[in-house]
């Protein structure tokens, strides 16, 4: 389809070319000519038998020149504008498989910068799409597994109640309070998650200057009997500095963060809070021990419905939404950065919040 529509587009450039130096060439030399004649004609008599060789020379000239000149140009036009399409045309069958859900990258040819920067961008895109289907899909499957799981559950129970296997009693109805209450908390997660993404653009008019040191240390005093009933050391240090932020978004991010740290902590160290004002914004790290990351946990822990924990004990493995909503409120809402680093079982979650003092830097 492309192949045809890209020789059409050579053809009619081609020709419109060609017909555009034609004329101007048919135009110059015409004048050539008769200015040419002009000049014989005032030679000396006796010169006019050299006179009429010099125009009949001129016209042979210009008869065979002139459309030599054309077709050489011709040619060479259409090959030059062919050598501009073939990279057009290539990008053209891309775009074609990515309409039909194919994300390989095709070889391309660009002997121009600006058809190169456009590969690259399409390019860029194929990946993008090629991430999010993956994302998706992944989403879809967590989501059924931890749909399906509590569900299961309550309606084992429940059938086991009706077959006369099983009575009532209070520890079977506590076990059915917990699946059932697994199951709104993830609707609440969900929820929120929704919430969160709607007010991306709206939470603007809510940011102040905010002493981000005094809401972090707000915020991990929450924690801290949390922590303590469970004998783990945990400390917050964090200094003082002027950020314009949203302190609900940045509250929650945190929360998050440790929640999570709380969920899956592992080993023997102390959980550590610590905030540092930067030249260029803030930075907050969150370091705890807990289960060794693998290269793929580090990649996609921040995707909604990824959990590291591969046997999803209800302990520790949530609802996969929590490092999600921090991704969406840090880097969409406040144009920050968030990662995280290992050591061994030694993880640090860091982000950064950059200076943006005005609204009109936002």
């Amino acid at each position: 389809m492309y192949r045809k529509k890209s020789s059409s587009m050579i053809f009619q450039l081609t020709a419109v070319h060609t017909l555009i130096i034609a004329v101007l060439l048919s135009i110059s030399s015409y004048f050539i000519y008769v200015t040419a004649c002009s000049l014989v004609d005032q030679l000396p008599a006796g010169e006019e038998q050299s006179g009429a060789v010099f125009r009949e020379q001129l016209a042979v000239v210009l008869w065979f020149v002139v459309p030599a000149v054309i077709a050489a140009g011709a040619c060479f036009h259409y090959f030059f504008s062919k050598k501009i399409t073939r990279p057009l045309q290539q990008l053209g069958v891309s775009l074609d498989e990515l309409k039909a859900g194919r994300y390989e990258q095709p070889e391309t040819t660009a002997a121009f910068r600006e058809i190169e920067q456009l590969s690259s961008h399409v390019n860029e895109l194929r990946e993008r799409l090629r991430e999010n289907e993956e994302t998706r899909a992944r989403m879809m499957t967590d989501m059924a597994h931890e749909l399906r799981t509590p569900l299961s559950n309550v309606s084992g129970y429940l059938e086991a109640m009706r077959d006369g296997v099983i009575e009532g009693e209070p520890g079977l109805y506590n076990s059915l309070h917990q699946e059932s209450r697994r199951l709104i908390d993830m609707v609440e997660q969900i929820q929120e998650m929704s919430r969160w993404n709607e007010q991306t653009s709206s939470l603007l008019v809510e940011k102040e200057q905010l002493d981000l040191g005094r809401v972090i240390e707000e915020t991990a005093g929450l924690y801290r009997l949390k922590f303590e009933k469970d004998e783990i050391a945990y400390y917050s240090s964090a200094a003082p500095g002027e950020v314009f932020v949203h302190k609900k978004g940045i509250q929650q991010a945190l929360m998050n963060l440790l929640e999570n740290a709380y969920q899956h902590y592992e080993g023997t160290g102390a959980v550590h809070v610590e905030g540092e004002s930067t030249v260029k914004g803030y930075e907050i790290k969150l370091s705890s021990p807990g289960p060794e990351l693998t290269e793929e946990d580090r990649k996609w822990m921040f995707e909604r419905f990824y959990r590291a924990d591969a046997s999803r004990n209800r302990k520790t493995g949530g609802s996969g939404l929590g490092l999600a909503i921090v991704k969406n409120i840090i880097e969409k809402q406040h144009s920050g950065t968030v990662d995280v680093i290992s050591e061994g079982n030694r993880h640090v979650f860091r982000i950064f919040l950059p200076d943006l003092t005005s609204r009109h830097e936002y």
